[in-house]
């Protein structure tokens, strides 16, 4: 009852301060306004009205910051041009609904991995219809026309060959290469860019055990990134083959640019020998991420350059729920060295800009200082100390808790909200003049997050677990809970951490769960990494899709 009071005093305060205005209905709007996200999000919003002209559209391509295939769509929908409606129209077109288009559109949509979706006997057909364009494409085609693949790839020139195994589906591989290649030929590819996206979809696909079992003993180029390295590490893992997982992980540590590739490669060297030089190694990390937390709990040290300022005031000037205000800041700051970001921050040391002022100090140290602010906290005093690590940890994650920052999906504001959950949100707390811009303001997303993950704790009860939902979506969460991850058995839970399918929630799950971590300390309710980990496989304690 109380929560509801507060809720409706609020939506009163913000009705009084304009944030539920609507969004732009004249094209004067967006000519003053930085290219940027922000800008994009309110094109974005501006063409979804019926009463857009054509010309309007074609006077707001020309403004987009950043293009992507749905943006585009939207576009070609909207404005009187026949070229892009055609592209919009075949370029997500399936193979066999190609097929029967004429050979314009069937070269907008065509690609390797729908050619690899068809049976042999139509590739002599197809393929006088496509274009010089995609010689790539005519070159591998010749290798897929051989009446035997696989003897014909091992002549073949290499290019051609890591082009079909990276851009070929899994079945076609199945099919077509039922032994994988010889050592000598997979050590070549291995020099070739497509070899790193070719071994991360091998490791982690279960239905290509002969391929997965002929990466144990490659030996990679010095094209083979970090990441790769690690992934053929875990596979050695798979089969047992520790010694070769040893030598994957330290090439992946000495190859590692980024700070946490290399804490996640002494990690798992550690997780094979115990031996206490990797924590020590750790331990000594200039990043604050899972890795290094579990190194600092073993060795009983305390957490290391970790700054959360309490500030005072309120800035006289900046409008945190401005989504261009910050644009503005970071067009000059990009230009500026170490000591003048620094100096620049000053000017945001204050409550309300909070994040702001951390936000540079933190790029003004480098990253060696890891700044964990709490913005309005007297937003959120009122929940448990989990529920505020939890919001807290997501928010550093989202948006480093600037207010008013848009995504390249138009996520939303300090939580990052996507705009139809925001809506479905608005529509069950019958807030009808609500409008999507209110997400710019702190307090409407400390609430909305509060309502959502109310929602995801009904089904999930393990920070790393919302972590997944809140970024992949709850579906997405479910299917890989019965999939037989985070399950009793050999590196676990660790595996399963590492080999989440969707990339991005497996990283931002894993960041996630150490900031909760932090932000349980920093509330004064520490919490062990240890057993968080060690809880991920007690599906009764840590979801309801298991039980």
């Amino acid at each position: 009852m109380l929560f509801k009071i507060y809720w409706w005093g609020l939506l009163l305060f913000f009705a009084s301060l304009d944030l539920f205005a609507a969004p732009p209905s004249t094209l004067e709007f967006f000519h003053d306004k930085p290219r940027s996200l922000a800008k994009d999000f309110y094109i974005h919003s501006y063409l979804q009205r019926e009463e857009t002209t054509p010309k309007e559209a074609k006077a707001l391509l020309g403004m987009v910051h950043t293009m992507n295939i749905r943006f585009f769509h939207l576009f070609a929908k909207k404005m009187d041009n026949e070229d892009f409606k055609k592209i919009s129209r075949c370029i997500d077109m399936d193979i066999t609904s190609l097929l029967k288009e004429d050979d314009a559109c069937l070269n907008i949509g065509i690609n390797l991995s729908k050619v690899t979706s068809l049976p042999k006997s139509y590739l002599s057909s197809l393929e006088p219809r496509i274009s010089p364009y995609h010689s790539q494409l005519l070159r591998t085609l010749q290798l897929m026309k051989s009446d035997n693949v696989y003897e014909r790839a091992l002549s073949e020139d290499n290019e051609v060959v890591i082009n079909l195994l990276q851009g070929s589906i899994s079945a076609y591989k199945k099919a077509n290469f039922p032994d994988a290649l010889p050592q000598e030929k997979l050590n070549v590819l291995s020099a070739y860019p497509k070899f790193n996206a070719f071994v991360n979809s091998v490791v982690q696909n279960d239905d290509l055990v002969a391929w997965q079992q002929s990466l144990l003993h490659v030996t990679p180029s010095s094209e083979v990134s970090a990441k790769t390295l690690f992934f053929l590490g875990l596979n050695a893992l798979k089969y047992e083959k520790s010694d070769r997982a040893r030598y994957f992980f330290n090439l992946s540590e000495e190859r590692a640019t980024k700070r946490d590739e290399k804490d996640r490669a002494l990690f798992w060297n550690y997780l094979i020998d115990k031996k206490t030089l990797y924590l020590t190694k750790l331990s000594q990390s200039s990043d604050i991420n899972i890795y290094s937390l579990y190194a600092l709990e073993k060795l009983q040290l305390p957490l290391q350059n970790i700054v959360s300022p309490l500030l005072e005031g309120t800035h006289p000037s900046f409008d945190i729920s401005d989504p261009f205000a910050w644009p503005k800041v970071m067009s000059r700051v990009y230009a500026m060295s170490a000591e003048e970001v620094e100096t620049y921050a000053q000017k945001f040391k204050y409550a309300n800009t909070v994040a702001h002022y951390s936000y540079l100090m933190e790029r003004a140290s480098r990253y060696q200082k890891h700044y964990y602010p709490i913005p309005f906290p007297e937003e959120i005093k009122e929940y448990s100390t989990h529920r505020q690590a939890l919001m807290l940890a997501i928010a550093r994650q989202e948006s480093r808790f600037l207010p008013s920052v848009v995504s390249t999906s138009y996520a939303l504001g300090m939580m990052q909200f996507m705009p139809f959950v925001a809506r479905d949100i608005a529509k069950k707390e019958k807030l009808e003049t609500f409008e999507l811009e209110a997400m710019f303001d702190p307090r409407v997303a400390y609430l909305f997050a509060n309502i959502h993950l109310n929602f995801l704790e009904r089904s999930l009860y393990h920070p790393i677990f919302i972590a997944y939902a809140y970024n992949g979506g709850i579906g997405f969460t479910r299917k890989l809970l019965q999939s037989g991850t985070f399950l009793e058995g050999p590196y676990e839970p660790f595996r399963s951490m590492e080999l989440v399918s969707y990339e991005e929630s497996r990283d931002y799950g894993k960041k996630v769960l150490a900031n909760y971590v932090v932000y349980r300390h920093l509330l004064g309710e520490e919490t062990s990494i240890s057993n968080l980990f060690e809880t991920l496989l007690i599906p009764s304690v840590t979801d309801r899709f298991r039980n």
